[in-house]
């Protein structure tokens, strides 16, 4: 099935989910070191199911204050790597929240890096955001690490900040304003 790409880079294309992207977000959803930095436990396969459902022809972006996945695919197979989030602010949607997630198998190979810049790209260029903040959790230094290298600024360290899978946890704020990105005139 060819689907029309959101952003398309050399290796990846975002585009929306499709009920054909079920059985490979269910598999990397489920995988519990995909989970644990994240706000959701493993997913069950009917949750992988009802869930890309619901995302399937979901508008990117969502209204104001709404979440919407959005699919990291290769553009040549159109297999299923991972998942960007976008949500508009509610209170002010020229600011925006993203976040990632990658199957397993496909960390370590540069593909965040380059979904999360195209991501930024089609944030600042396509909607003309005027700000975007990413939130991890401190010990992912995965992502720490992935934030920084796509070009956003650590602006705070929350400590304690919030109750996660049983414990307290510090958190990072990481951010970006539409006049620091490259080839975007402020």
């Amino acid at each position: 099935m060819t689907t029309t790409a959101l952003c398309l880079t050399s290796r990846l294309r975002l585009r929306a989910f499709q009920p054909a992207d079920a059985a490979a977000f269910a598999a990397y959803r489920a995988h519990p070191e995909v989970a644990r930095f994240q706000s959701w436990e493993p997913y069950s396969a009917e949750q992988s199911a009802a869930f890309v459902a619901a995302q399937t022809g979901a508008s990117i972006p969502a209204a104001p204050g709404s979440w919407v996945q959005i699919a990291i695919a290769r553009p040549d197979t159109d297999e299923l790597l991972g998942d960007c989030a976008l949500c508009l602010n509610a209170d002010e949607p020229r600011q925006a929240e993203i976040g990632i997630t990658l199957a397993p198998g496909q960390q370590g190979q540069g593909y965040a890096t380059e979904a999360l810049r195209a991501l930024l790209s089609y944030c600042f260029g396509e909607l003309g955001l005027h700000r975007v903040v990413a939130v991890t959790d401190c010990l992912n230094e995965g992502s720490v690490r992935l934030l920084g290298r796509v070009g956003m600024r650590r602006e705070a360290h929350f400590r304690q900040n919030i109750w996660f899978k049983g414990s307290w946890g510090d958190e990072y704020v990481f951010a970006l304003l539409r006049e620091e990105w490259p080839g975007i005139a402020g």
